[in-house]
Parts: C-alpha cells; sequence; structure tokens
C-alpha cells in the first residue's frame, strides 16, 4: 500500500516521460478487499492498477519489486522494495530518462 501512495505522489513525472505505469496488487484474495485497498489510496489512482488474485498470474515475480519494460516486452530491470518500506522512484526515473535516451 505505501509503495501505492507514494507512486500517486510522483505519477506526474512518470507521466511526463510517456511512461506507463501498471501497478499489480497481489496482496488481495478477492475483488472486494481489492476495492478496498484502491479506496484507501489519496484519491483515484491516475496508473493501472490490476488485482492478481491469490497471486495467481505473476507468481515468477517477486511481490514488492517494480520491474522496468521496454516497448518490446522486455525486463529491462529489477528494482527491489521492501514490503513495509517507502519505495525510491528516482532511481526508476533516471532509468527511464536513460532509455528513452537511447532510443
Amino acid at each position: 500500500m505505501k509503495q501505492l501512495v507514494q507512486l500517486q505522489k510522483v505519477y506526474d513525472q512518470f507521466e511526463a516521460r510517456e511512461t506507463v505505469v501498471i501497478a499489480v496488487a497481489q496482496e488481495d484474495s478477492d475483488l472486494e478487499k481489492h476495492g478496498k485497498m484502491l479506496n484507501k489510496l489519496d484519491g483515484t489512482p491516475r496508473f493501472h492498477v490490476v488485482a492478481d488474485l491469490g497471486r495467481k498470474d505473476t507468481p515468477r515475480y517477486h511481490r514488492t519489486s517494480a520491474y522496468l519494460i521496454d516497448k518490446h516486452g522486455l525486463v529491462r530491470q529489477v528494482f527491489p522494495m521492501m514490503i513495509h518500506h517507502r519505495a525510491r522512484w528516482a532511481p526508476i526515473i533516471e532509468e527511464v530518462d536513460r532509455m528513452r535516451a537511447a532510443d
């Protein structure tokens, strides 16, 4: 949840870079709980938040990490995060800038 709150605060920086952000919520066991979690965010998320109920669709991905995926679908970098710590989005934004400069 803390990662989503922090992401909401820095989302303008991703949007300015024309970067699509998709958050995958893996903690919820049903859609009702997922909806309640989304309601706790400060306003409606401006990025996509999808539910992976019971981690059925993403078991190979670490649940608290951020994955930078390029426009071809290749994972370019993994940014490990801790479940109860605030996310550090600046390194991800810097890497987005590097990828865009290389294209």
